[in-house]
């Protein structure tokens, strides 16, 4: 096989591939969106260079348009693809602008005053400016892992190759004809390794970003409860756990309250578990707005939940939880089944004593719900430990439900 035809099919096929392997992740995970732009990125790279080194019947002005066309909406798929990954506002209207640029620019040397050099700066530059947007862009999310930096730099890398090559290219090619081969022509063979070594340095790095979000994915789902989205007692327990490891030295107030929907079992025994569903996740929703910004919250159980409260003592912990009761007393539970009737709640409360543990402190606000359940439901029961001489008393307390 002839070196050149070896080059001119080397790209397509290395892109190709590329893009198969993104396609095919696509495919098994299509709410990934962004993994499809990869697959969609670099299947216009292969088109691109199959016009580069095949004209494929079509006039020679025709087929270069096309194929660089195809090299500039490559990029952007790329941009969208990655900024939108980290859930950042893609900036179309630069990259837009960058493409529009450089193609209006090279369709000029291509169509109107031929020149092999200027078209060169045309479609570079152009991509280059591109390549400026995705590194600037991804320099703004909040959180960056090490295969996130790495692209950053790896899209500064492609900019500085972008506007670098040209100039050197320029300067040996020494007025380039028209009529002498593209194949064969310093530009083509120092873009083609260019592209192969960027493409595959890139590709790698964004297929390990793909691992590191199924990774993610898993671990998310192995800490959160499916049904409520709330964090299971995995999760609830591992979100907790830092603030008893940092408060060893000195314990900060940490509040826990700990709900239980009163006799949930009726409920799905008497009107289905499609309802008793609709009960947890609207309970789950009325936690989630009364926490927020404040809380850890968990489903612990069936029909169990745990809010846990940073710098919150027994006080607000308690009040909490009564704001909660009176809450649902009003029917605040949306979404659910009018036949259904009140959805009522059994809470305990207890707050940190001294460096007590979760485990502890956990089974004492499990203790005072017991307490609030046997008196009766629909209630808040306080459970909290006072010093008496040396002896620390285990006192609890409770308030009805009016």
């Amino acid at each position: 096989m002839d070196q050149s035809l070896f080059i001119s099919l080397l790209n397509p096929a290395v892109s190709g591939m590329l893009s198969l392997a993104f396609l095919v992740i696509w495919a098994a995970k299509r709410e990934h969106r962004h993994v499809l732009l990869l697959g969609l990125c670099y299947l216009c790279v292969g088109a691109g260079f199959v016009l580069q080194g095949f004209s494929l019947g079509m006039p020679f002005e025709a087929a270069k348009f096309l194929s660089n066309l195809l090299f500039f909406c490559a990029v952007f798929l790329l941009a969208r693809a990655v900024i939108a990954r980290q859930a950042l506002r893609v900036p179309v209207f630069r990259l837009a602008a960058c493409g529009i640029a450089g193609m209006a620019v090279f369709s000029w040397f291509l169509f109107l005053q031929p020149d092999f050099v200027a078209r060169i700066f045309a479609v570079n530059y152009g991509l280059g400016a591109m390549c400026v947007v995705i590194a600037l862009s991804l320099r703004k999310a909040r959180k960056l892992a090490f295969v996130d930096r790495l692209l950053i730099w790896l899209a500064a890398l492609r900019a500085l190759d972008f506007f670098i090559r040209p100039v050197v290219v320029a300067l040996f090619e020494n007025g380039h004809s028209e009529q002498m081969p593209y194949i064969t022509s310093a530009y083509w063979l120092t873009t083609s390794l260019s592209v192969i070594l960027f493409s595959v340095l890139i590709a790698l790095t964004l297929l390990t970003t793909v691992a590191f979000d199924a990774m993610q994915e898993l671990r998310i789902q192995s800490r959160t409860d499916a049904l409520s989205g709330l964090l299971n007692r995995r999760g609830f327990e591992e979100e907790t756990a830092p603030f008893f490891d940092q408060t060893k030295r000195k314990p900060l107030p940490l509040g826990l309250v700990l709900a239980d929907l009163d006799h949930f079992k009726l409920v799905n025994d008497r009107h289905g578990h499609a309802v008793g569903d609709a009960v947890i996740t609207a309970f789950a929703s009325l936690l989630r707005q009364a926490g927020a910004g404040k809380a850890i919250i968990g489903r612990t159980g069936g029909e169990e939940f745990a809010v846990f409260m940073p710098q919150c003592d027994l006080g607000a912990s308690r009040l909490f939880a009564e704001g909660l009761r009176a809450a649902l007393s009003t029917g605040a539970l949306e979404g659910v089944t009018p036949d259904l009737g009140l959805v009522t709640c059994s809470f305990g409360v207890a707050a940190r004593a001294g460096d007590e543990s979760l485990a502890a402190l956990f089974k004492r606000a499990d203790d005072a719900l017991m307490q609030a359940k046997r008196a009766g439901r629909d209630r808040v029961r306080v459970t909290y430990i006072r010093s008496e001489g040396d002896s620390p008393i285990d006192v609890r307390e409770w308030r009805a439900g009016t």
